[in-house]
């Protein structure tokens, strides 16, 4: 029998808890054979720091089940911080509560247990000093937080799932699931793995977040030449645009321009127009029936082969996928 902790921290994703909780349980009964007495496959325990109860970010409270220090676990997995997603500026205070962790997931992982981390779990395992020389995936909008606070270690955040042998890190916070599957297929079997699939009706062939990604323009930055320009280009974003005229709004050389934007913003300008530009055709695609060729020229590109090819570079599926999966408009009977 394989030894589970799931680590509930302080403003946790509790459903994320409970949720890992309920996937071993289904594993355990869809490993069982027809009339056969076996002892289950996995034995998960929900762990925290002090042993006592925690609040969620819902509000809900997550109750330990074991003394953290009196179980052995051969898997650790780390439940989502949620403030870490969201917050620069309460960043420290929301890992904090982790720092007494730290240790005992070292000891753990030096004794042989596999660690886990569910979208900004990666956090608390980079703070505890185990991603070094390892490629670590996280939650995709805590992604500037982790590249800024981490810059040693190797992020692939349009990863949904990383596995690094000892160490497996998963995106954002439902991706317990896809997380759990994987852990099943890897620790009991394939078969064990489709099982739960079928029996929780979910689908366990997602590998990538972008689809789910959203631009958000940075602009906590001190460059009010370049904020200028960034409210420019949110408002000209369909238009003929070239480099020169946002330099000359800036009122900057094109050169001086393009290097204070790269510094302010993490992006080109020309980079930065071209994720202004699929964003609102991601929202026509969730939000219209429009044809796809109408959008694409709505958001100022002439070249629809082009602008396909970007989409599909930068989102990871093609635009009539991505309208048939995010969609909220019915369709038209005729």
């Amino acid at each position: 029998m394989m030894n589970i902790a799931i680590v509930a921290l302080p403003n946790c994703h509790a459903s994320g808890v409970h949720g890992v909780m309920d996937f071993f349980t289904v594993a355990n009964y869809c490993a069982r054979m027809p009339g056969v007495r076996s002892d289950p496959l996995f034995n998960c325990q929900v762990v925290t720091v002090d042993n006592g109860p925690v609040r969620g970010y819902s509000g809900a409270m997550v109750m330990p089940t074991v003394c953290r220090e009196e179980f052995h676990p051969d898997l650790i997995v780390v439940g989502s911080s949620v403030e870490a997603a969201v917050s620069a500026q309460r960043l420290d205070s929301t890992l904090a509560p982790a720092i007494p962790l730290h240790g005992w997931l070292r000891q753990a992982f030096a004794d042989g247990a596999v660690l886990a981390s569910v979208c900004t779990g990666s956090f608390v395992l980079a703070e505890a000093g185990l991603l070094a020389d390892q490629v670590a995936t996280t939650h995709w909008r805590a992604a500037p937080l982790f590249r800024s606070r981490y810059p040693d270690i190797r992020l692939e955040e349009e990863q949904l799932l990383v596995d690094n042998g000892p160490i497996i890190c998963a995106g954002g916070a439902m991706a317990f699931v896809d997380l759990c599957l994987y852990l099943v297929e890897r620790f009991a079997s394939p078969s064990v793995a489709l099982a739960c699939s079928k029996m929780l009706v979910l689908d366990g062939r997602r590998v990538e977040q972008t689809p789910y990604m959203a631009f958000y323009s940075r602009k906590a930055h001190q460059d009010d030449a370049i904020r200028k320009a960034q409210a420019w280009l949110e408002q000209h974003y369909s238009e003929p645009v070239s480099i020169d005229d946002v330099a000359e709004v800036a009122g900057l050389g094109a050169r001086t321009f393009k290097r204070r934007f790269k510094e302010a913003t993490g992006e080109t300008p020309i980079g930065y127009l071209q994720h202004l530009r699929i964003e609102a055709a991601k929202h026509q695609l969730e939000s219209s029936r429009d044809q796809t060729a109408r959008i694409i020229w709505s958001v100022g590109y002439e070249d629809a082969s082009s602008f396909r090819r970007l989409f599909k570079r930068v989102v990871g599926c093609t635009m009539e996928q991505y309208r048939r999966r995010f969609s909220y408009v019915t369709p038209t009977v005729v």
